[in-house]
């Protein structure tokens, strides 16, 4: 009876373990509404590669502004097309010019770039993205690495579905944030077992953001622990158990 209770607590201990955002109530008839934390666009750091395209009227506009030269980005073993921001934060953009855009948003650029080219073309259209925006994913999920985020735009859920989701042995109640601030690593903790992490100034990933997802201990015990000592050890309580069955019986008898 007792190892039937202990095994019963051990499966309820595990089942809370896996489950994702378990201050949901437990009933189609209730409906939970959270408010997601405010989202704040990515600004331009150096190194970034910006792809600019720009879409015209005017007929001697060709491909001068939208087709840069190929940059390798080391984020992700193919060429990517852009513009590639400076030490000084500049990008230098055929016709237009040498532009400013450290600490600049996407839709802030993209409104520079329209002014410079209203100078040379007729109704100008820009389209700007930042075109190494990655994420890098590591720990207890299914297809850890490093991934491109073509719309610039992802939060810590989407992020980890990139991943493949957490293996059954990833602590979800305790995923660290690694985020570059000012020079510094900030290591923050998010808690995918409850729906507060939709609040979190940290919901929503920045591009180099960094998601380690813990193992659970006993997951990791398992891992490293030695096997023939384990057998030994389980063993030993099942001849200790016969004995104690065996002295029982007699003293009865």
């Amino acid at each position: 009876m007792l190892m039937l209770i202990i095994i019963g607590f051990t499966d309820c201990n595990s089942a809370k373990q896996v489950a994702y955002f378990q201050d949901v109530p437990d009933s189609v008839a209730i409906i939970k509404r959270v408010q997601n934390a405010e989202y704040t666009e990515p600004t331009i750091n150096i190194g970034d590669v910006l792809n600019i395209e720009v879409t015209t009227i005017d007929a001697k506009m060709g491909g001068g502004v939208t087709n840069s030269a190929q940059t390798n980005d080391p984020t992700k073993n193919e060429e990517l097309s852009g513009y590639v921001v400076d030490k000084n934060g500049h990008i230098e953009v055929p016709i237009l010019g040498r532009l400013q855009v450290f600490v600049m948003t996407t839709m802030q650029v993209k409104e520079l770039v329209r002014e410079s080219a209203l100078k040379f073309y007729k109704e100008p259209l820009v389209n700007v993205r930042i075109a190494n925006f990655y994420i890098t994913v590591l720990g207890e999920v299914k297809a850890p690495g490093r991934y491109v985020v073509n719309s610039g735009k992802i939060n810590i859920v989407d992020a980890l579905g990139l991943a493949g989701d957490l293996t059954l042995g990833g602590k979800r109640g305790n995923i660290i944030v690694i985020r570059e601030e000012k020079g510094e690593s900030v290591l923050t903790r998010v808690n995918l077992n409850s729906t507060d992490i939709f609040q979190s100034k940290y919901f929503y990933l920045q591009s180099g953001d960094k998601l380690y997802v813990e193992p659970l201990k006993s997951f990791a015990k398992s891992g490293t622990s030695d096997r023939n000592a384990d057998r030994y050890v389980s063993l030993a309580l099942a001849g200790v158990s016969v004995l104690v069955a065996i002295t029982s019986l007699a003293i009865r008898l």
